[in-house]
Formats: structure tokens, sequence, C-alpha cells
């Protein structure tokens, strides 16, 4: 299986957030025992270093860099071309992070763990 996941999500699961749903820390488990795999919008990486160093969160960045150094099951995607042309599909998304995390998980096939409510009811994707 395929995953795509937001920042939020990611920060959780990192953090061992309760806010973290069971569906979502299971796609989470599942790429870390090497079963899916878990992509995570270059984007997303963007977001969790503005709240650290804005809001401070549990989690380093240079932790965040050996999670996906240590596991071939985490791969960051780039913001490309690709992402660029399939993000204007997704006008119902006012946000601009949100518009690339959901062109992110359309490109690559996969589900989306995310919470957010604009995302969830656009029905654009497949959400955990």
């Amino acid at each position: 299986m395929i995953y795509v996941t937001d920042t939020h999500s990611l920060i959780w699961f990192l953090t061992r957030d309760p806010k973290l749903w069971k569906d979502a820390l299971a796609a989470f488990r599942s790429a870390d025992d090497g079963k899916s795999l878990m992509i995570i919008p270059s984007i997303a990486i963007a977001e969790i270093i503005y709240i650290i160093e804005r809001k401070g969160v549990g989690i380093k960045f240079g932790d965040l860099l050996n999670k996906f150094e240590e596991s071939i099951n985490y791969v960051v995607y780039s913001l490309n071309l690709e992402v660029l042309i399939e993000l204007e599909k997704f006008t119902k998304l006012n946000d601009i992070h949100d518009r690339i995390i959901v062109a992110t998980a359309k490109i690559c096939n996969s589900k989306l763990i995310t919470i957010d409510k604009n995302i969830r009811n656009s029905g654009y994707v497949d959400i955990i």
C-alpha cells in the first residue's frame, strides 16, 4: 500500500500524539514495518521546519531527517512540474499547501492521511 501524509499527521506520529487516529497510526506502523510506502510531500517538510522554528514541537529536524535516512519506506516527494500542473485541478482548496499535498497523493495514486476538513470534504482523493 502507498500512503501520502500531510504535515500534522506526520508530526503527530513522530511525537506520539494521541490526536493521531487509529487508522493513521496503523498506516505509519505499516511503513515502519516495511509493509507499505509512506510518501511525504516536500511542502510538508517545509511546514514542519516552520512549525519547529515558530512553535516548537516534540521533534527536531535532524530526527526527522534520520527517520527518512533509516528507512526506504519513507520517501520525500519533490515539488516538481508534475505536481504544479496537477494542483491546478483542485480549485475547491484555497490553501496552496493543501493543493500540493493533494496533487502529490493523486499523482502517487495513494490514500492521503489527513484530518483536514477541507481536504476531506473536497472528494479529490481517498482519505485515511
